[in-house]
């Protein structure tokens, strides 16, 4: 029913100005703010609003309290204008990229693994050949990562999956990342050239919370029958490698997270799960212009230099 009132035909004459207005009240919960960064009167602003809900003929939000709350038919026009203004910025950065091959930002999404290893040599690199690009980084879990790439917020994103298929997405797969168990270099496995499923099982662990990490985890534990004490958990690998830094804790982390810690052992899983991968993921409609083909390039080059010298 909210979907054939609020379609965008004859009588719903929407614009721009009215949906960026709209958005911003919603997010502001105040018409003076959002005349301020909009550079307009608030009676400009309170205009634009009434109109919206003249135009629909339903209600789009009401006053409670302090605050203002969307109507289920707000809310579906609140999601529909955040991914139509960042399809309309997409598509003008698109069309400037066809006058000058180069734009302003480059907005990636990454899950945490490559954020300690592949990455930052990509960045560097990146930078270095392209001084006037921006980089806009965003870092979360491998799903919430995902979603972000379906609401159009990011452009590409680089995660550790463990094997997903979307008609709408393109996954590009470059490296292995197998989840390793990792330790703090004087623990006592550490020096051990083999782990059994009896080490693993005498001491308490410190995992990941969520993410593509946790069901790889969550999948060993349920093919091995795995007692795992899991002490704790947390959704930061930092705060997972500080904790077993400090103790005699282990842990299961992507090899690439750690590979780059000189004081962390990492040992193989035994009987480890189905391999994980870093992949690059982007929509399928997706116009890939000269700025992100060159970072997807370069991002191959690093991985392809570094196994070349391992």
């Amino acid at each position: 029913m909210y979907r054939e009132n609020l379609y965008l035909g004859v009588e719903a004459k929407l614009n721009t100005k009215q949906l960026m207005i709209f958005k911003q009240f919603v997010e502001f919960q105040n018409e003076n703010a959002v005349a301020e960064s909009m550079n307009i009167t608030q009676p400009t602003v309170t205009f634009h609003l009434k109109n919206l809900n003249k135009n629909y003929g339903i209600p789009l939000y009401y006053k409670k309290g302090k605050h203002f709350k969307l109507t289920e038919a707000g809310e579906l026009l609140y999601r529909n204008t955040t991914k139509l203004l960042n399809l309309m910025q997409e598509t003008n950065e698109v069309m400037a990229d066809f006058k000058a091959s180069k734009r302003g930002t480059l907005k990636i999404g990454a899950s945490h693994a490559p954020v300690y290893h592949i990455l930052p040599e990509a960045f560097k690199n990146y930078m270095h050949h392209h001084p006037n690009i921006q980089i806009d980084l965003t870092v979360d879990t491998a799903p919430n990562i995902i979603q972000k790439l379906r609401n159009r917020e990011i452009e590409i994103a680089v995660i550790s999956e463990n094997g997903f298929y979307e008609n709408d997405l393109k996954v590009k797969r470059f490296m292995e990342n197998e989840l390793m168990v990792a330790m703090y270099k004087d623990h006592p496995l550490a020096h051990q050239q083999e782990l059994t499923m009896k080490d693993v099982e005498q001491y308490d662990f410190v995992i990941h919370s969520g993410g593509s990490t946790r069901e790889s985890i969550d999948e060993w534990r349920r093919d091995n029958l795995v007692s795992l004490r899991a002490r704790m958990q947390s959704n930061s690998l930092s705060s997972i490698l500080e904790t077993i830094k400090h103790s005699k804790y282990l842990s299961l982390i992507s090899h690439s997270a750690i590979q780059h810690r000189n004081d962390i052992i990492c040992k193989k899983v035994p009987n480890g799960p189905k391999p994980r991968y870093i992949s690059i993921v982007y929509r399928d409609d997706l116009y890939l212009t000269p700025v992100i083909q060159n970072f997807i390039s370069l991002i191959y080059n690093v991985n392809f230099e570094e196994t070349m010298q391992n």
